[in-house]
């Protein structure tokens, strides 16, 4: 989560910089580009933040980072079924929470003659890391090391979009990330800020 505040951040940071050279660009009022934040709520809560570009006011390309919090791992049944009481030889409990960075295409489509209120379809390849533990036992003892796993994975991520403001709107949908083995679900609320739509 530290890494998304980061780049929550920094892509304000730019966006905000280059708001001059945007506005100049995007002044047609056909073209938009804005970053969008997310809260998720799914089998693990999670965190989202995107860079989105609206190009025609009917075509969008986002380019985003999620991450999950990170949850208390249930130990193996090697461990919690073993014929011999074991003992923990690490007493902070180990963790699993899992990211993916991803790209995705897709369409806007405007449900009001005003544009203020608008859906879209999109989705997209990325690639997904999960972390967990690793469990060795040695006598009648067991320690673990958080180890990772890449796999590249399909993000759906399908959202209705309101443009409260020229800069400022809010956003809700839900997303799907899927992977070889790993399957997360959610559905998330979210504050869009940048050029969101027109002015």
């Amino acid at each position: 989560m530290k890494k998304l505040l980061f780049i929550s951040i920094i892509s304000l940071i730019a966006l905000t910089s280059n708001a001059q050279w945007s506005y100049k660009f995007l002044s047609n009022e056909k073209h938009f580009l804005y970053t969008s934040g997310d809260f998720i709520v799914g089998n693990q809560n999670s965190g989202k933040l995107s860079l989105n570009y609206v190009y025609d006011t009917k075509y969008i390309v986002n380019v985003g980072y999620s991450a999950t919090t990170k949850t208390d791992a249930i130990l193996p049944n090697e461990i919690l079924k073993s014929a011999t009481e074991l003992s923990p030889a690490n007493l902070t409990p180990a963790f699993t929470n899992s990211e993916n960075l991803h790209i995705m295409v897709g369409r806007v489509f405007s449900l009001n003659r005003e544009g203020t209120f608008r859906l879209l379809l999109q989705g997209g390849p990325g690639l997904y890391t999960k972390r967990g533990p690793e469990y060795t036992i040695k006598s009648n003892v067991y320690d673990y090391k958080i180890g990772s796993t890449k796999n590249l994975c399909i993000v759906l991520n399908p959202k209705i979009e309101i443009p409260v403001f020229y800069s400022i709107g809010i956003s809700a949908g839900p997303m799907a990330v899927i992977s070889q083995n790993e399957q997360y679900i959610g559905a998330g609320i979210g504050i869009m800020y940048g050029i969101v739509g027109k002015d």
